[in-house]
């Protein structure tokens, strides 16, 4: 029973620890909305190789820098509510403009990720401009 308790014990303490990282995130790249959502699913793991990979998974979407709305449901979380998105037939590759859509196949969509690419460009200008100094 003392081996439960003490293991049981570490779980929430390394559940703890990742939920302060995830606290520590930047607002820009985790909003309060997500931060909430993600510790929630921290809550839903019972052991320990399964939380770190969790974790990780959960962190790993934050450096490759993907951006999303506000995550659906997260005061909700507990009535495990998920959101249906319905398709756009008029904005899908495939839909009804797919003639129109099959002119432009190489379009770069930005979308969500429009933020960093700024950033992206902001960066490569400063660095541009220390090579030409």
């Amino acid at each position: 029973m003392n081996g439960t308790t003490n293991k049981n014990n570490g779980l929430a303490e390394l559940k703890q620890k990742y939920k302060d990282k995830i606290d520590e995130l930047s607002p820009k790249s985790f909003n309060k909305d997500q931060k909430e959502l993600a510790k929630s699913i921290i809550d839903l793991v019972d052991e320990d190789t399964k939380l770190q990979s969790i974790f990780q998974l959960l962190v790993q979407r934050v450096k490759i820098g993907f951006t999303f709305d506000i995550a659906p449901y997260a005061k909700n979380i507990n009535n495990r509510k998920i959101a249906l998105l319905k398709r756009n037939d008029e904005l899908s590759f495939e839909g009804k403009n797919s003639n129109t859509n099959a002119l432009n196949k190489d379009l770069l969509i930005i979308g969500e990720n429009y933020d960093v690419l700024n950033n992206l460009l902001v960066i490569e200008r400063e660095r541009e401009s220390r090579v030409r100094i």
